[in-house]
């Protein structure tokens, strides 16, 4: 799942800066994106716990991912810098070392 969540990060990025807007490709964009942001930090963080249920794993992963989106949002409406792109790199590259060590260490 991890490496999952990393291809998709990545390839969000990649949508981003190439500007794939509509069609078939825009919304793939637009799945990969919000999985990724609902699911990456919240995977990241879940590779901390030891011995979980499932069912822990799971509720942390989308409650940290959901309530970081949330936040990053808030702090560009806050401070009227809209730059989603700039959010969606910067969770990106917080998030794909530590599903990299998650993935790592799970084998």
């Amino acid at each position: 799942m991890a490496l999952l969540l990393v291809v998709a990060g990545i390839a969000a990025c990649v949508f981003s800066v190439l500007a794939i807007t509509g069609g078939v490709l825009g919304d793939v964009r637009f799945f990969v994106t919000t999985a990724f942001l609902i699911l990456g930090p919240g995977w990241a963080a879940a590779g901390f716990l030891r011995r979980a249920p499932a069912a822990h794993v799971w509720m942390l992963t989308v409650g940290v991912g959901v309530a970081t989106t949330l936040l990053v949002a808030q702090i560009m409406v806050s401070t009227g810098e809209w730059r989603p792109a700039i959010a969606l790199y910067a969770m990106t590259a917080l998030s794909v070392p530590l599903l990299l060590r998650h993935a790592v260490v799970a084998q």
